[in-house]
């Protein structure tokens, strides 16, 4: 074969098929007798991959904690067990609702399981739905993984206590008699810290959206 057939079977082969090897293949790919020789890549380490791999599971698990502790304390407070709504939170935790604030998970408590079940606040939050926002809803999470952050859309029933101290609106508030319930729009923003294997609420706002 000459020279110039030589060029022109490696041209051919090259345009033909052999640049479907993609490029990994350089000149010194193609043996003397024109058979292309894939070059051996290194793998990327297996080692890294899967620490890798656990950090996104972690993460993604921890996503999901955090999902559940949210959806646990919409169920919980719909069932007016404040006593377990206040175990979701940290010891050093603070909630504001609607006007209503407290500090601290034995603030929290008296709030929930004195002033919603008693009914001796201005406001109360009865139960929580997801509305055309939601798909805004987000979480993220700290670097480290001991704390996160959440924005949830929400609507909420916001309850009006009955007023007075007559006999008949006592006992109305006890079974839970309301003078108004609304639907209102807005948001909870949340902060979470995790406590060995579990996350705690650190910080719970509601805020209504400005229309």
């Amino acid at each position: 074969m000459d020279a110039s057939n030589a060029n022109t079977s490696r041209r051919a082969f090259f345009l033909n098929g052999g640049a479907a090897l993609g490029a990994g293949v350089t000149a010194t790919g193609v043996s003397l007798a024109g058979t292309a020789q894939v070059p051996q890549q290194q793998p990327p380490s297996q080692p890294a991959t899967d620490v890798e791999a656990r950090e996104q599971l972690a993460c993604a698990q921890d996503r999901e904690a955090i999902r559940q502790l949210h959806y646990r304390f919409v169920q919980l407070i719909e069932q007016r067990n404040y006593e377990a709504v206040a175990e979701l939170f940290d010891a050093q935790a603070t909630l504001a609702l609607s006007g209503e604030s407290a500090s601290g998970r034995a603030g929290i408590a008296h709030l929930l399981s004195v002033g919603y079940r008693e009914q001796t606040v201005a406001a109360l939050h009865e139960a929580y739905r997801g509305n055309a926002r939601q798909h805004q809803d987000c979480i993220t999470l700290e670097a480290n993984r001991l704390g996160a952050r959440a924005l949830w859309h929400v609507d909420v029933a916001i309850g009006t206590p009955l007023q007075g101290d007559c006999t008949a609106a006592q006992m109305a508030r006890l079974q839970g008699l309301l003078a108004e319930r609304r639907w209102e729009a807005g948001r909870l923003q949340a902060r979470y810290v995790k406590r060995g294997e579990d996350w705690k609420l650190a910080v719970l706002e509601y805020h209504p959206h400005i229309t």
